[in-house]
């Protein structure tokens, strides 16, 4: 009998890991679904929508599992993470003798705690921990730029693995903050259903409260250093996607998931490699080196499940300002005088690029109207200089997190 209500599981689970590997490849059709897939996850759904102040539509989804879960303890594990079914069946075939980590506190409610109570300070700093972002962030391997990008991507889940092939199901039982918070809610309705008078044993119950408020306070207060010691400034800051939000929240909550690396058709945007610092490291970040951000194109806004990069619809997204260009004479061949080249303007699908002639100076050099670019790379990536380019693309020394 046990058998046979174990395999409707099972192929429950393989179906989901099927669909989930197809969709995050991504082999379907349908991108936008990205998004929704791994708001599934209440983790992220709860968290990005308490930093954003608001509830968005795809976030549904993990709300609707929240409620399940609250009355059948870890049904999304059970039945629906693709991550688990890949763990569980490493931790089958590994040589994990006995559980050490059987006397181990949740670390994964404590996580999932910390990162809630950031989301409050507006910072969720370990969102990257929930284990559908790291599934998906797996495929980004074959679209991350180099090597090493590409061997980080798929880093996440190599270790989740090898964890489980030397520690059985530590991660999933432990670790995982997705499974964490599944816990604190089936554990905040069975709290509720119980009434009587206190006893010895509910005293007890009253620890897990206190430590909750310790991690609350710690998790707001490192919610507020890390907004404000993560912001990317100065004059190598890196560029982000359209629809980013300001740059003290954005690593905070991005799920480092890969959505955008992949559906993006120039390819243009790129793991973060260190630009960012240790709180940036793989948010994705813009490289216009061969290829610009298209006028015609939105689809990396429409995949992301955080908010991390706002849904702009496409004449919102022409219009948000990614950064500002900025022509270096001491490299520009007009400037120069070394030939006649208008590549920058020809590339440019705003207007926004003419070459100047100025009487004063008796030289010619290209001049950018700041009211019509958006930053979209065009120039740079027309530009004929070879190596640093001469006109190049800037994040500004103030957020352009507004639409223009």
């Amino acid at each position: 009998m046990i058998a046979g209500r174990r395999l409707p599981r099972r192929m429950a689970r393989l179906s989901v890991f099927v669909a989930a590997s197809a969709l995050f490849w991504p082999a379907l059709p349908w991108a936008g679904a990205l998004k929704f897939a791994l708001l599934t996850s209440p983790f992220v759904a709860i968290c990005s929508s308490v930093s954003l102040r608001h509830v968005g539509i795809g976030a549904a989804a993990g709300f609707a599992v929240a409620l399940v879960v609250m009355f059948r303890r870890r049904w999304f594990c059970r039945y629906i993470c693709p991550t688990g079914l890949l763990l569980e069946g490493a931790a089958r075939i590994g040589f994990a003798k006995t559980s050490w980590w059987a006397k181990c506190p949740p670390l994964g409610g404590y996580a999932a705690l910390l990162t809630f109570f950031g989301a409050i300070a507006g910072y969720p700093f370990l969102l990257w921990m929930d284990p559908l972002a790291i599934f998906s962030n797996f495929f980004t391997i074959r679209t991350a730029g180099t090597i090493l990008s590409g061997f980080l991507a798929g880093l996440g889940l190599g270790i989740l693995l090898l964890l489980s092939l030397t520690s059985g199901t530590f991660w999933c039982t432990r670790l995982c903050p997705l499974g964490g918070i599944q816990d604190l809610l089936a554990s905040a309705i069975s709290g509720l259903r119980k009434t009587g008078v206190v006893t010895a044993e509910s005293k007890k119950k009253i620890m897990p409260m206190r430590r909750a408020l310790l991690l609350g306070a710690a998790g707001i207060g490192i919610g507020l250093l890390a907004g404000r010691t993560g912001a990317a400034r100065g004059e190598n800051a890196p560029l982000r996607p359209p629809g980013a939000v300001a740059e003290d929240v954005f690593a905070g909550l991005c799920t480092r998931c890969g959505n955008c690396i992949r559906v993006c058709p120039s390819k243009i945007i790129l793991p973060d490699l260190g630009q960012a610092g240790a709180l940036g490291f793989l948010a994705p970040v813009i490289s216009y080196e061969e290829k610009y951000c298209l006028e015609d194109c939105n689809d990396c806004v429409k995949v992301c499940p955080s908010g991390a990069l706002q849904p702009l619809e496409l004449e919102q997204k022409r219009r948000y300002v990614i950064g500002e260009a900025l022509v270096d004479g001491a490299l520009c061949f007009v400037t120069l005088a070394q030939k006649d080249c208008d590549a920058c303007v020809a590339a440019c699908p705003f207007d926004a690029v003419r070459i100047h002639w100025d009487e004063d100076l008796y030289a010619a050099y290209p001049l950018i109207d700041a009211n019509r670019c958006n930053g979209c790379g065009a120039c740079e990536a027309a530009c004929p200089v070879d190596g640093y380019k001469a006109i190049r693309v800037w994040k500004p020394a103030t957020d352009y997190a507004e639409l223009r």
